[in-house]
This record gives C-alpha cells, structure tokens and sequence, in this order.
C-alpha cells in the first residue's frame, strides 16, 4: 500500500471576518480540478468543489476513515499526538477535499463537551486558514493528517481535568465519521522496563510502581523455569509461565532490592550431560 500525506504549495493568509456583509471568493486551480471557497457576513466559510473533475469523489463505500492517537494515556504535560488517515479500499481512483478544515479533528470530554478542535474552539481564538486541494487517492492509497493537542482549554488556556476523551475525525465530502478515545492521568503511566535473556547479570534501577517484562527465549535446546523475585514485598510478579520461552511481569511496589532468577534445564539430560543455565540480574527500587 502506497501511502503519503503533502501539504499543498498554495497558501493564504488567515481568513478575518469583517463587519457588514462581505463575499469573499477564491478559486483554486490544479491541473484538472477546480476549488472554491466562500464567506459570508458571519464569517462562516462553505468550501465546493468546481465541475472539472478527473475522477468520482472519494464516498464512504470507496474509502476507510481511520482516527488514532499515539498513546492510549497521557500524563501531565505530554503532548496529544492525533492522526486522521483515509485509506482508498476500492479499485477505482478518487478525489477528497484536504486542508486545514479537512479532515476536522475535535476532542470531546466524557459529557460530549467540546474543548479542542484543529481550527480553535472552546473558547480559543485560533486562525485556521481558509483554503481545499482536490486529492486525488490511486487504488490503495493513504492521506493522512495529525496534529497536536497539549491538553490545555478555555481562555485563558489550562489543563482540562483528567478522564476520557474522544477524538472525532471527518474529511469534508465523505459521510460519517471516525472516533477513539484516550485519557488523562494524574499522573505519568507507569514506566516498563523489558529484560531479554542476553541481559542476565544487569543492574537496573526503578522507580516506585514502574513494571518489569521479562522474556527468556533462545535456543530451544533448554526449556525455562518461570522468573521469581527474591523479594516480593520489593517486586512483586503478577504473572508468569514456564517453557522454551518464559515470560514474567513484575510490579515495584516498595524501596529495595530485589533479585530476579530462573533456570534453564537442557531437555536432552541426562542423555547429553549439558549443564543447566542461570538467568539472574538484580533490580534496585528507589521512591
């Protein structure tokens, strides 16, 4: 699949409303299409597309709208990385109007209140340039946008409560709409920290409620007991299993230190006489 996401050359300045009734109109032509747009007294703009057309408009049967974001939680201060992307499912090409209203990215709180869109709101001020490129998607290809939120509302501007949100997501021309949520913490998530076979005899440091992956996997001559802790009061395992390939996980719940170990058997002893390996590396829990 072919993907990719420009930024047409054209730009313009940041539309401003005036007083008293204005009509203001652009046309913007590229190669065989033709984009206009329209301004009334209230400032409200009504982007169209012209009438030379290469290929159908891109509909809901044609095309796949997808809405993400790059973390499932966010802590205070972390940025909001958001991505809206149109994917062409059919076997024709077609068209799709994108610019700074296409596709819409807005955030919602769990009330359905409004409190970030890409083009301001809730509140803010934020200019949004008031221009469409016709792009064109070949069979199989991508557009895709994202942008940035900092978790901040309102004017003045502040941090919105913790929760969960919604991120909703519309290309103009293409009916319906794509979501997903995330949330707000209180705090940062907890930090994972993944230790592999080659890492035995390593030193680690960890803060207070941080979580360990261990992963044992390697020749499959020697099968895995499961990883234990020394100190579960310092490190506590919430789950394990044993075999060619042994997986642990483990929480830090108190100031300590701890010893992580487990044992590889070969499975060909006693016939072969290969002796047992020891996996251990010690942890260090700190406030």
């Amino acid at each position: 699949m072919k993907f990719h996401s420009r930024s047409s050359p054209l730009r313009l300045h940041p539309f401003v409303p005036a007083v008293g009734v204005v009509a203001v109109s652009i046309v913007l032509t590229m190669s065989s299409s033709v984009i206009g747009i329209a301004a009334g007294a209230t400032g409200g703009a009504v982007p169209h597309l012209g009438t030379r057309v290469s290929a159908a408009p891109c509909t809901s049967q044609t095309v796949r709208e997808t809405t993400s974001t790059n973390e499932n939680s966010y802590g205070p201060g972390a940025v909001v990385t958001m991505i809206s992307s149109l994917d062409n499912t059919s076997a024709q090409a077609c068209t799709v109007a994108v610019g700074p209203t296409s596709p819409s990215l807005t955030v919602t709180n769990a009330s359905g209140v409004e409190v970030w869109s890409s083009c301001g709101g809730a509140g803010e001020t934020r200019p949004c340039a008031l221009y469409l490129i016709q792009e064109t998607l070949q069979p199989g290809d991508t557009y895709a946008r994202s942008a940035t939120w900092d978790q901040r509302s309102g004017d003045p501007t502040a941090r919105v409560p913790t929760g969960k949100y919604v991120l909703t997501t519309n290309f103009l021309g293409v009916s319906g709409q794509s979501s997903t949520t995330f949330t707000l913490t209180a705090s940062a998530p907890p930090h994972v920290l993944h230790v592999t076979l080659a890492d035995s005899g390593r030193k680690y440091s960890m803060a207070r409620g941080s979580k360990l992956s261990v992963q044992l996997s390697g020749s499959t001559i020697y099968t895995w007991s499961v990883p234990v802790s020394s100190s579960p009061a310092v490190l506590k395992r919430t789950a394990g299993s044993s075999g060619d390939t042994a997986l642990a996980t483990f929480v830090a719940q108190a100031k300590g230190d701890a010893r992580v170990t487990a044992v590889g058997n070969p499975k060909c002893y006693p016939q072969c006489l290969m002796p047992s390996r020891l996996f251990s590396f010690t942890v260090s829990v700190v406030e």
